[in-house]
């Protein structure tokens, strides 16, 4: 994200270039130590070092809904229910849970769970936590999952019951890490609005707490040895935010970095010449993709939608920007996200069926010529700095548009300010960037297309409301049969397609560096998904 602070930018470009990596706070200092467990046992890292590509501005994903802000919360706070490696519903601490009926849920506490703190964890926190979403005029970034929630209660020492107010068949995963980290009634109490910052930290029942968090440059956590899932392996773990790509490069070829996320698709292969480095790749169910705020002009115009969606080449920004490490994206959920609603075969039928823009510029300028701004127009495209290819991708976009008239500025902002000015529906041009956290398709389909999700705030982000798809998508969420909810999602995407709210770039394929200290076991779509640090051992 370009803009970032000139003193932090200047120190990264420094040590980038001069190879001082004393001067990135912690870097060295905080390296691990490697000391024997016992005679003849294999040595242990005792720090875990995290590169990540952005900074954060809150530890409270409610508050901050980033993928990074995920990657560190979810080793301090757990869910009702975790996402499994193939993005099933697990158990997390609900031990098991039921659908009493088309409205009704109900969770059974794990026996024997307590905070970092060493307090209990009751159905009493679990409720303190839900209605910090649910209750009325919440405003956090969790709170549109909870609104059709009626009531929730603690129905027994160990159970939590939660109704409806009409059947939502895609409900079961909103208690999972996505929407709901849980924490303590006391702790919400005691420390209110300052949840998630430097004075207020966390409080979780996950392997690890907050130790320490300064904003613009780390977080260190420290083992929870009261964890339900056994001792972590690392005494501690540093987080640091390091958003130039060639100081995080260097950094894990000084061994000074153990695991970096978010590698770039064109440095891949200097990543894995680092001596013994590992960098793992897997299609991470993430997408990219272009949204057009409908209810600004000329984006309210659906020639210029569709003009620059012709002016989008998506293969060649798979082939060259990401170097092949991802797929052009035909509609808003992945193929792979559809198990045990549509088979296979009902999976590639619909995507065929779904209306495509493919690149032309030539239909690009017919488009733009019925448009009510033939001549063209200039606008602003906005990029997280933790997104490079993003920024790559909307500059060959605007060297396309040059042709047929359309002056597009692109900008690169921080992580924090960008997720901000999503939420605000200000602009006319956005890049939105998506990581499910869910294996439920209707989790981007509900929140970028509903009608209800317009609005400042709102996860509709292109002000699309269309009457028919909005209800083809509650028919969706009232049903209870999947083959049918599959169906009904299906048509939504088809009708919206039709409309180009959005112009789906790609589906995203993370890639992760492992450095010759560590290995990770189940890499995979949703390895971060819940506490991944825990997956992650010496070697």
């Amino acid at each position: 994200m370009a803009d970032l602070p000139v003193s932090r930018r200047s120190v990264l470009r420094s040590a980038a270039f001069a190879g001082a990596l004393a001067v990135l706070p912690g870097l060295l200092s905080a390296c691990g130590s490697a000391e024997p467990e016992g005679t003849g046992a294999k040595k242990s890292l005792d720090v875990l070092r995290v590169a990540l590509p952005s900074s954060i501005g809150s530890l409270d994903a409610a508050k901050e809904a980033g993928i990074m802000n995920y990657v560190v919360a979810l080793l301090v706070q757990e869910s009702l229910v975790g996402v499994g490696p193939d993005g099933s519903l697990q158990p997390s601490l609900a031990e098991s849970w039921t659908r009493k009926d088309a409205t009704t849920y109900v969770y059974k506490l794990r026996s024997g769970v307590t905070f970092s703190d060493g307090s209990p964890l009751t159905a009493a926190d679990v409720v303190a936590s839900l209605n910090l979403h649910a209750k009325k005029g919440s405003t956090t970034a969790f709170a549109y999952a909870y609104a059709n929630v009626d009531t929730i209660e603690a129905t027994g020492d160990a159970e939590v019951t939660i109704k409806l107010k009409s059947p939502d068949a895609s409900f079961a995963w909103v208690p999972t890490p996505g929407t709901l980290l849980v924490t303590s009634a006391a702790f919400i109490k005691a420390t209110g609005e300052r949840i998630g910052t430097p004075e207020g930290k966390l409080l979780g029942t996950g392997p690890y707490k907050v130790a320490e968090f300064a904003p613009d440059s780390h977080v260190t956590l420290e083992r929870n040895d009261a964890y339900r899932g056994g001792k972590p392996a690392f005494r501690q773990i540093r987080i640091d935010f390091i958003p130039e790509e060639s100081t995080r490069l260097l950094a894990m070829r000084g061994d000074s970095v153990d695991v970096a996320l978010n590698v770039p698709a064109e440095q891949i292969d200097q990543w894995k010449a680092v001596p013994g480095a590992q960098v793992l790749t897997a299609g991470d169910r993430s997408l990219v993709t272009l949204a057009f705020n409908t209810a600004k002009k000329p984006w309210d115009d659906v020639h210029v939608r569709r003009a620059v969606a012709h002016a989008v080449d998506r293969e060649g920004v798979v082939r060259s920007v990401l170097r092949g490490h991802g797929k052009v994206a035909a509609t808003i959920p992945d193929p792979a996200q559809w198990g045990g609603v549509l088979d296979q075969a009902e999976v590639d039928a619909l995507y065929a069926s779904i209306p495509q823009y493919g690149f032309d510029l030539a239909q690009a300028k017919a488009e733009l010529a019925k448009s009510a701004t033939p001549q063209g127009f200039s606008d602003t495209l906005t990029y997280p700095s933790s997104g490079p290819q993003l920024g790559r991708a909307a500059l060959t976009l605007a060297e396309n548009l040059k042709t047929i008239g359309i002056t597009l500025e692109v900008k690169e902002v921080p992580l924090e300010q960008w997720i901000a000015d999503l939420g605000k529906h200000g602009s006319g041009i956005y890049l939105g960037w998506y990581f499910a956290t869910t294996g439920d398709p209707a989790e981007y389909i509900q929140q970028l297309l509903h009608g209800g999700a317009t609005g400042e705030n709102g996860t509709n982000i292109a002000e699309y409301d269309n009457a028919e798809v909005t209800g083809l998508l509650d028919k969706a969420k009232a049903g209870t049969d999947d083959a049918a909810r599959g169906k009904l999602l299906g048509q939504a995407l088809v009708k919206a397609a039709a409309d180009v709210p959005y112009q789906p770039l790609w589906w995203g394929e993370a890639a992760t560096a492992f450095g010759k200290a560590v290995a990770a076991d189940g890499f995979g779509p949703y390895f971060f998904v819940g506490p991944w640090a825990t997956k992650v051992a010496a070697r």
